[in-house]
């Protein structure tokens, strides 16, 4: 194990953008569970904020994977007590190592 792989100390579940027709013209939008990853989250610091806020976002999480690890933008991610919308993949490193995931904290719904 190396040293990156000794700092993904959370497991997260990814789920999946899935639109049907709701037959009067739209969509109706559900999340498909897509499986785990292994993964370490962070607050995003305030020049993250900064720069996000510039080009029109609101990034509030930078979530760190796996290269291999099946994230993409849309995706709902879960874990660590905190639920996140996936507003981009970036591969700092260009070398096939790890992928820096920005996202946006949302507020998950009660089901009963």
């Amino acid at each position: 194990m190396g040293v990156f792989d000794s700092l993904l100390n959370n497991t997260f579940s990814v789920s999946r953008v899935t639109r049907t027709s709701d037959g009067m013209g739209g969509w109706s939008i559900s999340y498909t569970p897509q499986g785990d990853v292994l993964g370490r989250m962070r607050p995003a610091t305030a020049a993250e904020r900064t720069v996000a806020q510039q080009q029109q976002r609101d990034l509030t999480h930078v979530l760190y994977v796996r290269v291999a690890s099946d994230v993409q933008r849309g995706d709902l991610v879960t874990g660590d007590g905190v639920a996140v919308e996936v507003l981009g993949v970036r591969e700092p490193s260009r070398a096939d190592h790890h992928y820096e995931i920005d996202c946006r904290e949302v507020q998950q719904e009660e089901t009963t």
